[in-house]
């Protein structure tokens, strides 16, 4: 029964996304799930936070997980730039407005790329639609196997806002040696936060 519930979340979420990727819009607010937000969203302004907080370095080798249609994706393509998102749908769409991108279909625990491929890999606002904790953790050390130095997770939820979130217990986050940093694009809000791990070399 507990496996039917998160299988039925799993898709539940990837319904959506493939139903924006198969839509007519190239509203990147829309298909990337950002456009209910009241406040300003600036790609850029992301962005550059991500690549500040990571102390990511020019032409360094990225890795975006649930790169969706690209949204931030478009702010990152003078560095090594590769995304994955597991609905080809969206992985189509991006590839229609940006067809110089290198993104592919992928699910976020199973990285189809070598030990430290990437310099920086990163996810922002995923988290809250993987299934369960299972999928989450297997996630995480796949980020960290394709890593060479630097994890980084975005937009992680403190309590969820739907019944179809998860939400990665925040105890267990502070036990793993993360290190945390207040939302990016409003920095007052509480229940939002990122966190960071570097490899050790």
């Amino acid at each position: 029964m507990i496996g039917n519930i998160l299988t039925n979340k799993k898709q539940f979420w990837k319904n959506i996304w493939d139903s924006k990727g198969a839509s007519d819009s190239t509203d990147l607010l829309f298909l990337d799930g950002y456009d209910h937000l009241d406040i300003p969203f600036d790609s850029k302004q992301i962005c550059d936070r991500i690549i500040e907080l990571t102390n990511t370095k020019a032409r360094s080798s990225i890795l975006e997980v649930g790169c969706g249609a690209g949204f931030l994706a478009r702010e990152l393509q003078h560095y090594q730039y590769v995304g994955i998102d597991y609905s080809q749908s969206l992985i189509d769409k991006h590839l229609y407005l940006f067809p110089a991108h290198k993104v592919s279909m992928s699910e976020a625990n199973r990285l189809p790329f070598k030990d430290g491929s990437f310099d920086l890999v990163f996810s922002f606002g995923v988290f809250q639609y993987f299934p369960n904790k299972t999928y989450a953790d297997e996630s995480i050390t796949e980020m960290c196997r394709v890593s060479n130095d630097i994890v980084f997770l975005g937009d992680l939820k403190a309590q969820a806002t739907r019944d179809t979130h998860f939400v990665y217990p925040l105890e267990e986050l502070n036990q793993n040696n993360y290190d945390t940093s207040p939302c990016i694009y409003d920095p007052k809000n509480k229940d939002r936060f990122n966190i960071s791990l570097r490899k050790s070399l």
